[in-house]
């Protein structure tokens, strides 16, 4: 009876330490994926849908804050005409930019280019001023936020890049990127 109660102890810690584990194990995999190229391996990593809404939502505020009259109370009128272009203008691009190749710039510490549609075009690792590899997110903060969120900063020379994981089931995956201010 003991050796029973034991085993059920032993299997409660391991899951409950897998459990704990998983984010980093799958923030891991995000960046082996980046510094592999390995687009396919890092889609499997990110809500896409998540990622670009989060994007449009901060972009958005980043364009209306941008056209606030200097008082910083209201639109001003050519504004108010301008900012439903402006949105979808947003739209197009984030769209365009978040892409597995887009992503992994964004996670190399790189802005995206349109013409990311493929990882080979610079996404990996690139070299830092003494001319070594940089792994991606090698240098970033880690940590729980709550049960459901996982948050990894990357220090970068623009601000820091935060990268939200949510709980998807048993695993994490990526649902938001936090911008660094302009």
């Amino acid at each position: 009876m003991n050796k029973k109660y034991l085993a059920l102890l032993a299997a409660v810690t391991l899951a409950l330490a897998w459990f704990i584990a998983t984010p980093w194990i799958t923030v891991h995999q995000i960046s082996a994926a980046v510094q592999a190229r390995d687009a396919q391996a890092l889609a499997e990593h990110v809500d896409f849908e998540s990622v670009r809404q989060s994007l449009k939502d901060q972009m958005n505020a980043r364009v209306l804050h941008g056209m606030a009259s200097d008082d910083g109370q209201a639109l001003n009128p050519l504004a108010a005409l301008v900012a439903p272009l402006a949105g979808a203008v947003v739209d197009k691009m984030v769209d365009a930019y978040i892409t597995p190749a887009g992503v992994a710039q964004l996670m190399a510490g790189h802005r995206p280019s349109a013409s990311a549609q493929e990882p080979e075009g610079g996404a990996s690792s690139t070299p830092d001023a003494q001319g070594e590899a940089r792994k991606p997110l090698a240098d970033a903060d880690m940590g729980y936020r709550s049960l459901g969120r996982f948050v990894v900063t990357a220090h970068g020379r623009q601000g820091d890049t935060q990268f939200v994981l949510g709980r998807r089931g048993l695993g994490w995956k990526l649902t938001e990127i936090i911008l660094p201010p302009q």
